[in-house]
């Protein structure tokens, strides 16, 4: 019952020619069309709808027919209403955008090697085939105004919610993994990047600590996160031995890497505790804090558990045998984009140090270990705001296969009844 991010990418693009028949390809919206069915089809054993989400790089030739996929006009044929879809962009777009550029388009298979490439070396690559192009020596191809590619995926954003922005640099340049191979997309959610190949289909198992639970009287209780990141890495690290696996590729990727994905739900919960606008600077120094304290405790944790049960098999040669830990990785990004397009606070409160060489010499026992999913369902469940959101409306209904439930902002009710303002008048205001 999981939800599925697939990479169509290799697949040639519109009037891109066909060798053993002498034809021209159909592009790969035909394709999307038809993953877009299955997923109605295959409804996640009648409990809720199949969810897929299709990533393109945006040098592909077909990208902007890709961007109207979820359109309501236009050719239904060539519309895919029921499946996600997101734009994998490599950073030289968006500085040919910065730079009021042009920006090519091509066919994957006159460009069989960019979609490997990262980096600085994409972009030399890229421009080689740029200059092809100017010598006639790659025919397919179509030049555009960057600004105006740009302009149309966020009107397309704006008009459908679709395609969803997501990077190809940062998730491979920061990547623990990037020594045995390449992230060609990210999930369903676009919170996991791991690598895929033909002999690996990626898997992660994914927790939420709720973060509600961890506010005491003076905010975060750092003793109580601890504990609970403790026990959810080392049931997430268990689940991935007694999971199921419907094809051998996602075994064999899981097993090898061993990534885990604990991430958080309830934030907008623990700020009300708190008393703290969303909105406020207070707000982002908590945010600051309880992920850093989480990253700690569960880099910690892998660590711990790989000295008791010994590290994943491809941690040689990784980013963590190196002693470089997610929050040194900005630094490779740093240097590879420039540090004119990076404003991060890097500020940190706990000893990294010690931690970083407590990694070195027990190794980790996960390949990947935080993400922050979105929490949809088991935030539902549990009763607090999904994920990091902050509180969709104070009074909604929500539908799912189940059926429909209404949803209310407990603190709001808590804190009017607290100044006598809780009464009939209160609740038909609240719902109107």
């Amino acid at each position: 019952a999981g939800g599925l991010g697939n990479d169509w990418t290799p697949v040639r693009g519109l009037g891109a020619y066909i060798k053993g028949t002498n034809g021209k390809s159909q592009g790969v919206v035909p394709f999307l069309k038809v993953v877009n069915d299955t997923a109605v089809a295959v409804n996640q054993g009648g409990k809720r709808k199949g969810a897929v989400c299709a990533y393109l790089e945006s040098w592909h030739i077909d990208i902007e027919e890709f961007l109207e996929l979820r359109k309501n006009t236009g050719d239904d044929r060539r519309r895919t209403h029921d499946m996600n879809t997101a734009n994998w962009i490599p950073d030289l777009f968006m500085k040919r955008v910065f730079q009021d550029g042009e920006w090519t388009l091509f066919s994957p298979n006159n460009v069989p090697d960019l979609h490997d490439l990262y980096g600085k070396a994409f972009e030399e690559r890229f421009e080689h085939y740029e200059e092809l192009t100017r010598k006639g020596e790659i025919k397919l191809y179509k030049r555009v105004k960057a600004a105006d590619l740009w302009r149309k995926i966020l009107s397309m954003l704006f008009e459908t919610g679709h395609p969803w922005i997501t990077f190809k640099d940062p998730c491979n340049l920061r990547s623990p993994q990037q020594h045995v191979g390449v992230v060609h997309s990210s999930n369903l959610c676009t919170e996991i990047t791991l690598n895929t190949s033909k002999d690996e289909i990626a898997v992660c198992n994914l927790g939420s600590v709720n973060l509600a639970q961890h506010i005491g009287d003076n905010g975060l209780d750092l003793a109580k996160v601890e504990k609970t990141v403790k026990t959810a890495v080392r049931m997430l690290d268990n689940v991935i031995d007694i999971n199921y696996y419907s094809v051998p590729q996602a075994k064999n990727s899981n097993f090898k890497h061993r990534p885990v994905g604990l991430g958080l739900m309830g934030f907008q919960d623990a700020l009300y505790k708190q008393h703290l606008p969303y909105s406020s600077d207070e707000a982002v120094e908590f945010a600051d804090r309880s992920m850093e304290a989480i990253s700690y405790y569960a880099i910690k944790a892998s660590s711990d558990l790989a000295a008791e049960r010994g590290s994943y098999q491809s941690y040689e040669g990784s980013l963590w045998s190196r002693g470089i830990l997610p929050i040194d990785s900005v630094e490779i990004l740093v240097q590879e984009r420039g540090a004119d397009y990076i404003e991060v606070d890097r500020s940190q409160t706990l000893d990294w140090d010690s931690l970083r060489e407590v990694v070195k010499t027990q190794g980790m026992r996960n390949s990947n270990v935080m993400a922050i999913a979105p929490t949809a369902t088991i935030a539902n469940i549990t009763g607090v705001s999904q994920s990091i959101e902050p509180t969709y409306q104070n009074l909604y209904v929500k539908s799912n296969l189940s059926g429909e439930f209404t949803v209310v902002n407990p603190y709001l009710v808590k804190d009017l009844k607290a100044r006598g303002l809780w009464d009939a008048v209160m609740v038909n205001d609240l719902k109107y």
